[in-house]
C-alpha cells in the first residue's frame, strides 16, 4: 500500500520539534548548483531571481489563491546537470533545446537548507510526516512548504530528492536579510549550443527523455 503524506502539524508544533544540527545542509561556494531556465517568451525569470507567481511546483510556499506574491518568491536548482534537465522538462519528458531559448547555468550560492531527503537525518519523520514529502501531491507538499517556511524563517529552503532523477535538488524561499545568489554565473550555455549536444544526449538517454 502506498505511503500517504499526512497534513503538516501546526507551526507551534514544528517549532517544538525544531531542527537538529545534523539536519541542516549548508550550501557554500565549494559546490556548483545547476539551473535550466528560459530566456525568451512570457513569464521569463532570470537565473538569479525568484519566481513570485504561484503556487505551482512541489515546494512553492506561496499562499493560495495562485497569483503574484511579491516578496514570497521561490527558486529551484539541482546539484547535477541530469537533475536540472529532468526537472525542467518533466511535463513532456522531451528536452526542447529551442523553445523559450533555454540556458543551462551553473552558479555558486550561499544558503542554509533543511534536509528532507533522508541523507542528513530524518526530519520529516520526526516532524510527524514521512519521506512521501518528495512524491506526494503538490497540494499537500505545498502545505508543508508553507508551514515550514513560517516555522523556521532562518532556513533559506529545503534540500530534497528530485522526483524525476532521484538525486539531490534544492528549493530556496525568498528571504530579505540577504541575497544568496552571486553577481555572476560560473557558466551559462544555450541548450542549443553544439558543445552541449553530447552531454544532453547522454543525459536524455539516462533519463529516458527525448531531445529535439
Amino acid at each position: 500500500m502506498a505511503v500517504m503524506l499526512p497534513p503538516p502539524p501546526s507551526i507551534a508544533r514544528l517549532r517544538e520539534v525544531g531542527i537538529r544540527d545534523d539536519e541542516y545542509v549548508p550550501v557554500a561556494g565549494d559546490a556548483l548548483v545547476w539551473r535550466v531556465h528560459r530566456t525568451s517568451g512570457v513569464h521569463v525569470v532570470p537565473w538569479n531571481d525568484y519566481r513570485i507567481h504561484g503556487p505551482l511546483l512541489r515546494f512553492d510556499q506561496q499562499p493560495l489563491p495562485r497569483g503574484e506574491h511579491p516578496g514570497r518568491g521561490v527558486w529551484y536548482g539541482a546539484i547535477d546537470v541530469d537533475t536540472a534537465l529532468a526537472e525542467a522538462f518533466q511535463d513532456t519528458r522531451v528536452i526542447d533545446r529551442q523553445a523559450g531559448t533555454p540556458r543551462l547555468t551553473a552558479m555558486r550560492i550561499s544558503a542554509t537548507l533543511l534536509d528532507v531527503s533522508g541523507d542528513h537525518g530524518a526530519w520529516p519523520t520526526r516532524a510527524g510526516g514521512n519521506f512521501a514529502l518528495t512524491r506526494a501531491s503538490r497540494t499537500r507538499t505545498q502545505r508543508w512548504a508553507r508551514t515550514i517556511d513560517r516555522a523556521f524563517p532562518h532556513v533559506d529552503g529545503l534540500r530534497y530528492r528530485a522526483r524525476w532523477s532521484g538525486r539531490p535538488a534544492i528549493v530556496l524561499w525568498q528571504r530579505h536579510r540577504r541575497d544568496p545568489f552571486p553577481g555572476e554565473a560560473e557558466h551559462s550555455w544555450l541548450l542549443s549550443d553544439q558543445r552541449l549536444a553530447g552531454r544532453i544526449a547522454a543525459a536524455a538517454d539516462r533519463l529516458g527523455y527525448d531531445v529535439v
